[in-house]
């Protein structure tokens, strides 16, 4: 549910915006720098973009504050996480599964946020929208892919560690006897944390999984890094959504197949935007009188 360079959280080079990091989870989340080892943005667990023009960030954003020292925005349409809980919740309980989700996804932001400070990152900054959220920050200095990959895992570790733990309290008894409203924020807490944590682990771009994945490969060749990222993504998929459907979760299986075309279209352009563009005639007769 997703770290970025330029608000982005796909490992998109930008030449002309070096140093800025983004992530852009599934998360779902979660999530672009000159380099792919520049890249930190984490897309969350269900939307690893905001497709919202630059104003519309402000306007939509209903809630800022600073947390350790990191600003979080949230926007309306974080709202959306009511719908999830809508489906298995109702009344009080739907708005209690909502403020479960969001402690739950603002800890996973703040998982890469704080993973990213502690290697030298600024102006780190998360916003929750959707049904997930968008960590961003820049770097003076080029990330290195192992620095990369610990801060795209920092995310969903952070809420595996949590949720884990709180499960084995609450079945040592601890919550014994606690009231029905506590009994849900614990419930949904627990499953938001654990079952988003481990779906943001599937290697499908542009999950941090997919991210995990990519950083690994630009170890061994990140010319080709992109490419592998997006093989073992489709690989993936044709795993995943025959097991989802056969299982009954045919709204996970959509899900899955919309991220894995959203990561490979993206691939797309930044591949497009790669390839050597025509030197004019003049330019390759002598280069130095027309200095780039």
């Amino acid at each position: 549910m997703a770290t970025r360079t330029s608000r982005d959280n796909q490992f998109e080079p930008k030449e002309e915006r070096p140093g800025r990091s983004s992530f852009a989870s599934n998360t779902p989340h979660s999530v672009t720098a000159s380099r792919l080892n520049e890249h930190s943005a984490e897309s969350k667990f269900l939307v690893h973009r905001c497709n919202v023009p630059r104003l519309s960030y402000y306007v939509l954003a209903m809630l800022k504050f600073p947390l350790l020292g990191i600003p979080v925005g949230v926007h309306v349409t974080f709202l959306f996480v009511a719908l999830l809980g809508a489906t298995a919740y109702s009344g009080i309980d739907i708005a209690i599964w909502t403020a479960a989700a969001f402690v739950s996804i603002l800890l996973h932001e703040m998982g890469h946020a704080l993973t990213a400070r502690r290697f030298g990152a600024q102006g780190i900054s998360v916003t929750l929208y959707g049904l997930g959220g968008l960590t961003s920050y820049s770097h003076r200095a080029t990330l290195s892919h192992g620095r990369s990959f610990l801060i795209s895992a920092a995310g969903s570790a952070a809420g595996i560690v949590a949720g884990g733990a709180l499960l084995l309290v609450v079945r040592s008894g601890t919550f014994a006897g606690v009231s029905h409203e506590i009994g849900v924020f614990l419930d949904a807490f627990i499953f938001t944390a654990l079952v988003w944590g481990v779906l943001n682990w599937v290697p499908i771009v542009p999950l941090d999984g997919g991210h995990m994945v990519q950083h690994l490969a630009s170890m061994v060749n990140e010319e080709k890094a992109p490419l592998i990222s997006q093989v073992i993504t489709w690989i993936t998929v044709a795993i995943v959504v025959p097991v989802a459907v056969l299982n009954g979760f045919d709204f996970a299986a959509i899900i899955v197949v919309i991220f894995a075309f959203s990561g490979l279209r993206d691939y797309r352009a930044r591949s497009k935007r790669r390839e050597p563009r025509p030197v004019p005639p003049s330019v390759q007769e002598d280069p130095t009188e027309f200095p780039i």
